[in-house]
């Protein structure tokens, strides 16, 4: 039985869960939390990368790493909206999940100097670490961050500190103006390339707001990277759950480029739901 996988040089992964204790619970939005954890791999994974999640004797889900230290801190950020999620958001200090990853292929930053994030809902929650690693490597990068309400705006100050700490800005924007500017995240940035020249833009939401930054991107000529979502089971290529045209989400993303992402046929049309059957998104 396959049981791990060499990713360069001498580091590897195991396809066995490794099993961590929730060490602290933050609240982030009115709806979602991030649970932090020990595990040497996840803190030093690539932003954009996820982690199969094993809540015992409930279920495996596929879950972005929301923070990575570099050391041994990291953290998944959840929202409760079934019944695997429902149970891991419900978790709490010193109870053990399993954790087998990090899979998939993350976000470049290479050859950046002014980027454009563009977070939607609980789709920011990739962006985190990117916010993180931008400010690292002192890439100035303005980030849009759009949700609903005020109390659903995710990863606001930490976007906040980054920011500044690069001589950049962060935009909020939610749906009924309750905070910054009222409408849409693709709105928002529509206007936004046409005030600054941006050499990439970073993109995860819902897919329908991904389409709107992708085509935009590619109709200014701006490089754009996203993050896509697909129900994913195994991880490492196998179950094809998570097919998109051709492609494998767990393993050739999840993050793709636009000039990949704009020749999808089933890209914003069509997902596979549980049972594997195409359902329209």
């Amino acid at each position: 039985m396959l049981r791990t996988l060499q990713l360069s040089g001498e580091k590897k992964i195991t396809h066995t869960p490794r099993i961590v204790k929730i060490k602290q619970e933050s609240i982030e939005t009115i709806s979602i939390k991030s649970l932090y954890f020990d595990d040497e791999l996840s803190a030093k994974s690539q932003p954009g990368q996820y982690l199969m999640v094993w809540i015992p004797g409930i279920d495996e889900i596929p879950m972005s790493i929301s923070f990575m230290s570099g050391e041994t801190e990291s953290a998944v950020t959840v929202r409760n909206v079934g019944s695997a999620t429902n149970e891991l958001y419900s978790m709490k200090n010193n109870q053990q999940i399993g954790v087998r990853g990090p899979y998939g292929k993350g976000f470049n930053i290479d050859n950046i100097k002014n980027a454009l994030i563009v977070a939607g809902g609980s789709g920011g929650v990739p962006l985190g670490p990117l916010s993180d690693l931008l400010k690292k490597e002192k890439i100035k990068f303005t980030c849009i961050i759009g949700a609903p309400v005020a109390g659903e705006l995710l990863f606001l100050e930490r976007h906040q500190l980054n920011t500044q700490a690069v001589g950049g800005r962060v935009l909020p924007i939610t749906d009924d103006g309750s905070y910054g500017t009222i409408g849409l995240a693709s709105e928002m940035a529509e206007t936004e390339i046409k005030k600054e020249e941006y050499d990439m833009i970073y993109t995860c939401g819902p897919e329908p707001m991904i389409k709107k930054i992708v085509d935009l991107a590619l109709e200014n000529s701006i490089p754009v990277q996203a993050s896509l979502e697909r129900i994913i089971k195994c991880g490492i290529g196998i179950c094809g759950s998570c097919v998109l045209d051709s492609l494998r989400v767990c393993k050739d993303g999840p993050v793709f480029d636009g000039e990949t992402i704009k020749d999808l046929k089933e890209f914003n049309v069509s997902k596979r739901d549980a049972s594997g059957k195409s359902v329209p998104i």
